[in-house]
């Protein structure tokens, strides 16, 4: 097995538990590890750190599955983080009868890196980032199917793999031909059609989210909610379901709109589904004098990467400021973020200059992250994207 030895003053982050060993850390290779290959992790003086796959292509060399010497980096050990990554969603009561849809492998937070899993019900749908997962596909895909009872397995394309050398088409590695995801959240029953399936088909990171709207608005007794960047829609049904006379959800893609008014039809629910650009419509709707006791705002990531930084913080700081400007006084916001490399402080700190600029004064409530079946080491910061701020508006 090839070697990675690292630089003096590289070790520190790596020995507190960060799992990535970034290229610029590198001192020297011993051996000719190819894509793929495990390789050992050891510092200057020798001393083992771990063991993870070789992705000589990628900004991160080695993302480390194992800090124990005498494990090696074989099917049986993938085995049995699928196991363990299983047995800890059922311990916090994933899935239930009320719920079939969850993350069942969260990369680095289930000792995986480069695997991210989502079980839909009876279909589970796999992201391989790395040369090294997709050596393993096949049994990685078996094992999934073993540990949740999924009857088909899809593995879908993902940017990262861009950086390994490597591109997915999107496949099914077992079961029969999937047309549509079907499962139940939180008792709402969703189905969506494979073609408008994003990312692995659906956002199971925003389920808390989605409840706790839910609950703000029949506690609240809030009558008009305004959904932006609504998908199909699942925000807009539990304000719905909360009570909310008016609820209008906007998205701009046609198809994401049309499968959201089928999915408030069935459950009898009243949402306006309006395709629109969220980014033309705000400034409308504030001509227009619209205002809502709650908007919520859940665009898609805008800060893709560091160097995106600056440019995706004005874009956050637009955005917040011309949403919040459509809260009545008195109401409430929710906005989130999930974008990993804009951290939780710089994200406050931009939603309080961006209620500056809209005259508006925030009273921040809670902020929140991706549930419990979206697991992360705890020095791993990268790790931890999603920022769900809940605060109230007045002027």
């Amino acid at each position: 097995m090839a070697t990675l030895v690292l630089r003096a003053g590289r070790v520190k982050p790596v020995y507190l538990g960060h799992p990535w060993i970034f290229a610029q850390a590198v001192d020297r290779v011993e051996g000719a590890p190819g894509a793929g290959d495990p390789v050992e992790v050891r510092d200057p003086r020798g001393n083992f750190i771990g063991r993870g796959f070789w992705s000589p292509k990628s900004a991160i060399p080695v993302r480390l599955v194992t800090r124990h010497e005498e494990e090696r980096l074989d099917e049986a050990a993938l085995a049995r983080r699928l196991d363990a990554a299983m047995a800890h969603r059922r311990s916090i009561g994933l899935p239930d009868d009320a719920t079939t849809a969850y993350r069942l492998v969260h990369a680095e937070g289930d000792a995986l890196p480069g695997l991210v899993v989502d079980v839909f019900g009876s279909v589970a749908v796999l992201q391989i980032g790395t040369a090294g997962m997709r050596r393993h596909r096949d049994a990685l895909a078996a094992h999934v199917a073993r540990v949740s009872g999924a009857k088909t397995v899809v593995s879908r394309a993902v940017d990262l793999q861009r950086d390994e050398g490597f591109a997915d088409e999107e496949e099914v590695l077992r079961g029969p031909e999937p047309t549509e995801l079907r499962f139940r959240e939180r008792g709402f029953e969703i189905t969506i059609p494979r073609s408008l399936a994003q990312k692995t088909g659906y956002y199971v990171d925003q389920r808390r989210t989605r409840a706790r709207v839910e609950a703000l608005v029949r506690t609240a007794g809030l009558r008009s909610v305004l959904d932006l960047y609504s998908y199909v829609g699942p925000i807009a049904l539990a304000a719905a379901r909360g009570g909310a006379e008016r609820v209008l959800a906007v998205d701009s893609s046609a198809p994401a709109v049309a499968v959201g008014g089928t999915l408030a039809t069935h459950h009898d629910l009243t949402v306006e589904h309006r395709c629109a650009d969220v980014k033309k419509l705000l400034p409308e709707l504030k001509r227009a004098r619209e205002r809502f006791d709650l908007v919520v705002c859940d665009p898609p990531k805008l800060v893709p990467t560091r160097r995106h930084l600056d440019r995706g913080e004005r874009a956050y700081g637009k955005l917040n400021a011309e949403a919040m400007s459509l809260v009545a006084d008195g109401g409430f916001f929710v906005t989130c973020s999930c974008s990993a490399a804009m951290d939780t402080t710089r994200f406050l700190r931009m939603l309080a200059e961006a209620a500056s600029r809209a005259g508006r004064q925030l009273t921040l409530l809670e902020t929140d992250g991706a549930p419990a079946d979206h697991p992360t080491p705890i020095a791993f910061p990268e790790g931890r994207y999603l920022d769900v701020v809940i605060a109230r508006v007045s002027r």
